[in-house]
């Protein structure tokens, strides 16, 4: 549809001049709010200041959902708005003319103004996050930037925005912590299934070959070889079931599936449970193991994760000891705990080894003694289980001196 020229144009013009008036509108409004600020900056009394300052927090400002402040030389706020009242959780009355690092703790005092200093010093805006307790000891993360503002009389101000980041910065960090998480989880599968594929089936080989041996020698009746490879059969099977049962507890432990049951158990009762399952392979070495004796202690526990726990630190112990060495076992009470300690004079350990002791991805274990191969994942185990059993574990070692392994467990 066309209109005509001169109807175009009139409507262009009326458009035209209707930008115009909004401009000037948005112009007028700049120009008064600027006059309010430089009338305030202009007033020497408290009284002035106050009272023009209540009067300027009912502008646009008040709209801002950041907290904005003007400062003077001294670093003595001259102006909130309502956001920044709410940030301190302080009425304006007692926020003008206070610089309120009085506010916040000692070790926080000098940085909090720091930065005014050289903002007014430079000149150059500056955008920084910091740390600050606010009140009753909660922290906040606030991203701020401040510029220096100068009036006609050279007299300067320093104008700021204070946004609260504590909420994105917490969520941040949860997001960077689940991302170390999920890639620990992931290390943690691949090693996983390395043990599977390479622990579990290496020392069924071993069995079925020793199975062949054993059937060759009893064909020659040969009696005292028999007993040899039975040992070792027997020894072989011993430890593969053992690390069977590590990995089948360590899933159900992750996945949540395995509950913790309180008794009360005989702490020396378990150890000699546990030497006797042992005595086979304490044998073939030809090691000697000492129970220290002391009074009999009982704890409230869950006996199945004590047994698990003792068995991995005894089958530790015996696999880095030469032969013909000696383990001893000792538990002592201690104010509310009870304190286990499994020493061997064996291998020990320098200290690179010692730091990854106890991470799954990172524990490369040496051979035993004997060649025996493990996969480092029973230490890890105890250590979770001890540590959701309410104690702690830790090494002390020496290289070539032996070592010492540690626990505590609650007496309930």
């Amino acid at each position: 549809m066309w209109f005509p020229l001169h109807s175009r144009f009139k409507r262009h013009k009326k458009n035209k001049d209707k930008s115009y008036r909004e401009m000037e509108d948005q112009i007028t409004e700049l120009q008064k709010q600027n006059e309010i600020l430089q009338s305030l900056l202009s007033f020497h009394s408290e009284e002035e200041k106050e009272e023009e300052s209540d009067k300027y927090a009912n502008t646009i400002l008040n709209n801002m959902g950041d907290a904005v402040f003007v400062k003077d030389d001294d670093s003595r706020l001259l102006l909130v708005n309502n956001a920044f009242c709410d940030l301190f959780n302080l009425p304006r009355a007692e926020i003008i003319g206070k610089t309120l690092a009085e506010n916040v703790p000692v070790d926080e005092r000098e940085s909090f103004l720091s930065i005014d200093k050289q903002v007014l010093l430079e000149g150059t805006d500056i955008i920084n996050e910091e740390s600050l307790t606010i009140e009753e000891n909660r922290k906040k993360i606030l991203s701020t930037r401040k510029s220096r503002f100068i009036d006609t009389n050279d007299k300067k101000f320093l104008v700021g925005v204070i946004r609260d980041i504590t909420e994105s910065k917490l969520a941040e960090q949860a997001l960077k912590d689940s991302e170390v998480q999920l890639r620990e989880l992931n290390a943690t599968k691949d090693k996983l299934f390395a043990i599977i594929a390479h622990d579990l089936r290496s020392p069924f080989n071993n069995i079925l070959a020793l199975c062949e041996i054993l059937n060759i020698a009893i064909e020659k009746s040969e009696v005292e070889n028999s007993e040899k490879y039975l040992g070792l059969i027997e020894s072989t099977a011993r430890n593969t079931l053992v690390l069977l049962e590590n990995l089948l507890d360590w899933a159900k432990s992750q996945s949540g599936q395995i509950s913790f049951k309180s008794e009360k158990i005989s702490i020396a009762n378990v150890i000699q449970e546990i030497l006797n399952l042992s005595r086979s392979i304490e044998r073939t070495k030809g090691i000697t193991i000492n129970v220290i004796e002391s009074v009999d202690i009982e704890v409230v526990s869950d006996i199945k994760i004590l047994k698990t726990i003792m068995r991995n630190l005894v089958s530790n112990a015996i696999k880095y000891s030469k032969p013909g060495g000696t383990i001893s076992i000792s538990a002592v009470e201690e104010e509310n705990q009870v304190k286990v300690t499994i020493s061997d004079s064996g291998v020990g350990m320098d200290d690179k080894t010692l730091d990854n002791l106890f991470h799954i991805t990172a524990n490369t274990p040496l051979p035993g003694t004997l060649n025996e191969k493990g996969s480092g994942f029973g230490l890890v185990l105890c250590k979770e289980f001890i540590e959701k059993l309410g104690g702690r574990i830790w090494v002390e070692s020496e290289e070539g001196k032996g070592s010492d392994f540690n626990f505590t467990l609650p007496l309930n």
